[in-house]
């Protein structure tokens, strides 16, 4: 059954909501929180022939009444990361829901839900930090400290703190600070200072993650070594543009968004079926120089880590890694071996194997595009390097993952 669509786009606490609404009745209206969760969505609604549409609520609050009445959609998917309160007080009638990320305030009625698994999350950040032998740990929650995705992760960061015997500091920003950086950094600075370090930080997010880094550089601490630091989201506008680079736990919000859909669609199919419960599994860590401890610490090294990060699928070489420590290239394999515990080629092609598995897991590219973008002279040097890498081609791996 087609479903011919009009597209609205809101915006909720500076996030990209879209909001598709289905024009007939086999339709529904999908809300998603950034590009990402939009694309999850759209990759789902393409295989059902629906189309989307986008919808501004940042300024002005949707008139949902009208929305509905207008478009009579089938179904909705509300995310509800970013302001809850918005959908509160919302009544769909019999509409199928579907909330991403839900939060307990959002209405009695039993929905569907979907959300990024903040548990896993907040583990892979703690270990990260862990790996610094850190005396403390901070952990720095939301500027709505209830939003459940945020205390969640306390939960974790508490349990996990308890269980290494590593005391926990938690800093709670204030919903002023969200408007005003600068003072935010001073706040997170105040406490950093009379702290023992080597210290642990995780973020709630990337912009307090950002302004965590600000705030150990205000108070001359060395990051990784005195204090290093971590956050959630994986944003690339914000973790590249910090000094040091800001490591990241990076979601899976492209699952998210398909997930959503799914869920929706079931709903639409079932609408007396029980509400189900689906939490996405984070796709892992970006590791930048915020938390990217060597052996040794050298300069050099850590410079020529963040190149690799940087071009390592631009077809950067080990000859151009070891030109920037200005010695010979024997000497420059020593110092990056010892101080990392691998050369300066296997790093490169970790970095390009990592790279490459996000494209394959993502499944849109097809595997002779994916060895060109990642540095690859041919897709026949790209499966003979994955081969020898992991023991299976690209295709296999792609489909297991697709598989489990």
């Amino acid at each position: 059954m087609r479903a011919d669509v009009a597209k609205i786009y809101l915006r909720l606490d500076a996030e990209l909501l879209a909001f598709p609404c289905h024009s007939l009745r086999a339709s529904g209206i999908l809300v998603a929180a950034d590009a990402e969760k939009y694309n999850g969505i759209a990759e789902y609604a393409k295989s059902k022939d629906w189309l989307l549409r986008p919808v501004d609520a940042r300024v002005n609050s949707p008139n949902f009444r009208q929305i509905i009445r207008y478009y009579s959609p089938a179904g909705i998917i509300l995310d509800a990361s970013g302001s809850p309160q918005t959908f509160a007080n919302v009544d769909f009638g019999n509409i199928p829901v579907v909330i991403m990320n839900l939060e307990s305030n959002m209405g009695k009625k039993a929905q569907s839900s979907v959300s990024s698994d903040s548990r896993e999350i907040a583990k892979l950040a703690v270990s990260e930090l862990l790996e610094a032998n850190p005396s403390m740990f901070v952990f720095i929650e939301w500027f709505n400290p209830s939003m459940r995705w945020s205390s969640i992760k306390r939960e974790v960061a508490s349990e996990l703190s308890a269980l290494h015997g590593i005391p926990l500091r938690i800093i709670t920003p204030t919903p002023s600070d969200m408007t005003n950086p600068s003072k935010l950094e001073k706040r997170i600075s105040t406490m950093l200072k009379t702290l023992p370090r080597p210290c642990g930080v995780f973020a709630v997010s990337d912009i307090i993650g950002a302004a965590a880094v600000s705030a150990a550089r205000r108070i001359g601490a060395n990051i990784p070594e005195d204090i290093s630091v971590i956050s959630v989201d994986d944003d690339p506008e914000i973790c590249e543009s910090c000094s040091p680079t800001l490591s990241s736990v990076r979601p899976d919000f492209h699952q998210l968004g398909f997930s959503a859909a799914s869920l929706l669609c079931e709903a639409m199919e079932h609408p007396n079926a029980s509400p189900k419960r689906i939490e996405v599994a984070p796709l892992g860590i970006v590791r930048r120089a915020s938390t990217r401890l060597t052996r040794i610490y050298d300069k050099k090294v850590h410079d020529a880590l963040e190149s690799i990060r940087l071009d390592a699928c631009n077809g950067i070489t080990p000859h151009d890694i070891a030109g920037k420590f200005g010695t010979s290239r024997r000497m420059a394999e020593i110092r990056f071996k010892a101080a990392t515990g691998r050369s300066i080629g296997h790093e490169i092609l970790e970095k390009r194997l990592s790279v490459a598995c996000a494209y394959l897991k993502e499944g849109k590219a097809s595997i002779y595009a994916i060895a060109n973008f990642c540095g690859w002279k041919s897709d026949l040097a790209f499966r003979k390097s994955f081969k020898a890498h992991f023991g299976i081609s690209p295709r296999e791996w792609r489909n297991r993952i697709r598989a489990s």
